[in-house]
Order: structure tokens, then C-alpha cells, then sequence
């Protein structure tokens, strides 16, 4: 028995013990199996031998001053993912969690593209960093308030696990974090992208843009280039006239490369009379790179041409970047 096997195990118990070991591990947020009082003794120490309720190790542990924190997990075979956990003044705890070990993707901007695809998660490794944080926030007398699926990976990529994972934290039963408390975030993976809208999951949807057209966005995100912006913008109207409800889709301003007056209007001019929202993003360093962000000066200038001209769009604040946790940072590192 391995240490990502908790669903399958628990498909070898009766009804009533799968539901008192999901209500421990869910709700109550027990981290060891020796600790479920709800059931024998004999039981405790038969199943601990056989499952461990964490799979996996944490590595390493930083905590910014912004009060970010980032833990380094080394998961089943030696593979090392990054969750982030972010707790906001107006109360909102959210973790960032991963869904792969590496990502396909080759983003150039972002760290985990840089590293290549190693492997999927399972759906209980995902779902394990949830609980994690979880945990560590009822510590402290606090609460996780919603989980954004943009750390280490292309989510669509691992579609099944991550499905499932969303699944078990709705759950009223168990973790029971509304829909509209997560999100997904993906580069536009248009296949899988049309089978997540049909699985109706109810999370908000977040795209990964960076560019206004398809020469530019094939230059900075490779995946684009299977993937073109024409199409992945009509399968994102389906999904509005759907869910009737606005995407929100990612701008990371790169100085000189796509923050001129040129690319704001053309972001207009895409988005005019959609249900959208523009979120701007600052760059954040990573290894090799030699792009910079943009000037806040810059930014506010790009933002004041959308408003002007009717777009929702607001300046994400930058958390972690401390400590490598910010967006595009993740990489496994120590």
C-alpha cells in the first residue's frame, strides 16, 4: 500500500468506516490515523500500518514578511512540489496548491515551465495540500477560505485528478469549501478545457493570457501555438453563456514586451462587450530570465486605457515574492 492509495483503501472499508475516516481526515483535519478515535484500537494500528494519511514529506518551510508562507513537499518517489498558503488582513486565507510536478507548458516567464513535465498528482496528493494548510490555519484559530488551482502545473493537463479533487472539497459532508471558493487557472488547453465546462464544476475559471494577440503569445507561452486565441476565446464564450459567469483572465505585464498603449487597446478592442475581467500582474524574478517588469507607473497607465475604455481590470497586490512563492516562482526549490 502506497501513500497516495487513501481512496482506494478506503474502498476496501465498510460504508460506515469510510465515512468516519472521511469525516476525521475532512473535518476534523486528523493528520494520523493513530488519532481517529472513532475507531478501535485494533483497527487504528492495523490501518496505520498500511496508510499514512499524508503523502507526503515536507522539505523545507519559508515564511515571508508579508506573512506568505511556502512549503516544499517531497512527494511518493522523490518529486518535490510548492504549495503557498496566503493569509489577507480583510480575512481570507487562500492556498495555492499544485496539480503536477513540472508543467508541459514552457511558459518563459514561469519557473515551473522552465522545468519540464515530470509527472501528474493524484487527486489525493492535491487534495492533501488543502489539508495541510488547513490544518496549519486551525492552529492559529483560523480558517482556509478558498483554494486557487495556479501553483506548479497546467491543471487541465491532470483534468480526472483535478476533477475529483474539486469534488471531494465541495463536499458538504466533508471539507465543504463552496464552488465559487476555487479557482482554475490554465493556460487554455482547449480540448480539456471543453470537458471542464461540460463537468459544470462551478469554480471560477481563470485564464492565463499575457498577450492580446497570437503572434505574441505563441512568442511567450509555447502552448499557444496548439492552442490558438481565437479559438480558446469562443470556447470561453460557451462557457459564459453556460455558467453566466465572467472569466477572469491573467495579464503579466513584461516592460517593452506587451505593457505599450498598442497592447492595452487590442485588449479592449478583445474583450469589448464580454463578461470578462483583467487581471495585471507584476513580474516576478526568476532564474535566468532577463525580462522586467513593468514600471508602476507604466502599469497604472495600462489599467487607466482599460477602465477607460469600460474593461474590469484591477492590479493584483504581489505576495511571497520574498521567497520565491509569488506567481511564476514555483520551482521546487529549496
Amino acid at each position: 500500500m502506497t501513500m497516495n492509495d487513501f481512496y482506494q483503501y478506503l474502498e476496501t472499508m465498510t460504508p460506515l468506516r469510510q465515512k468516519q475516516m472521511k469525516a476525521a481526515v475532512f473535518v476534523n483535519l486528523i493528520d494520523k490515523v493513530e488519532n481517529i478515535t472513532t475507531l478501535s484500537k485494533f483497527e487504528r494500528e492495523k490501518i496505520a500500518s498500511e496508510l499514512k494519511l499524508v503523502p507526503f514529506e515536507v522539505r523545507d518551510e519559508q515564511v515571508s514578511k508579508d506573512g506568505s508562507t511556502k512549503w516544499a513537499f517531497v512527494c511518493e518517489g522523490g518529486s518535490v512540489i510548492e504549495t503557498v498558503l496566503l493569509e489577507f488582513r480583510d480575512g481570507r486565507n487562500t492556498v495555492c496548491i499544485s496539480s503536477q510536478v513540472g508543467c508541459a507548458s514552457g511558459c518563459l516567464f514561469c519557473a515551473t515551465g522552465q522545468l519540464g513535465f515530470k509527472r501528474n498528482l493524484s487527486a489525493w496528493e492535491i487534495v492533501s495540500q488543502v489539508l495541510f494548510a488547513a490544518r496549519k490555519l486551525k492552529e492559529k484559530g483560523k480558517k482556509l477560505t478558498n483554494v486557487v488551482f495556479m501553483g506548479m502545473g497546467e491543471p487541465l493537463l491532470n483534468l480526472g485528478n483535478v476533477l475529483q479533487a474539486i469534488k471531494e472539497l465541495n463536499d458538504p459532508a466533508y471539507f465543504n469549501l463552496g464552488r465559487r471558493h476555487m479557482t482554475v487557472s490554465t493556460c487554455g488547453v482547449i480540448e480539456n478545457l471543453k470537458k471542464f465546462i461540460e463537468a459544470d464544476t462551478g469554480t471560477t475559471l481563470a485564464i492565463s493570457l499575457h498577450a492580446p494577440n497570437q503572434a505574441l503569445r505563441e512568442k511567450l507561452m509555447p502552448v499557444a501555438k496548439a492552442h490558438p486565441l481565437d479559438q480558446l476565446i469562443k470556447v470561453l464564450d460557451d462557457f459564459v453563456r453556460k455558467n453566466k459567469k465572467r472569466v477572469s483572465y491573467e495579464y503579466l505585464l513584461l516592460d517593452g514586451i506587451n505593457d505599450s498603449e498598442k497592447e492595452a487597446l487590442e485588449l479592449v478592442k478583445l474583450f469589448r462587450g464580454r463578461l470578462a475581467f483583467i487581471n495585471l500582474i507584476t513580474f516576478n524574478p526568476i532564474d535566468g530570465s532577463t525580462f522586467r517588469s513593468s514600471s508602476r507607473e507604466k502599469a497604472n497607465e495600462f489599467r487607466a486605457i482599460l477602465e477607460k475604455n469600460g474593461l474590469e481590470v484591477t492590479i493584483r497586490v504581489s505576495l511571497g515574492d520574498e521567497i520565491s512563492a509569488a506567481c511564476g516562482q514555483l520551482a521546487g526549490k529549496q
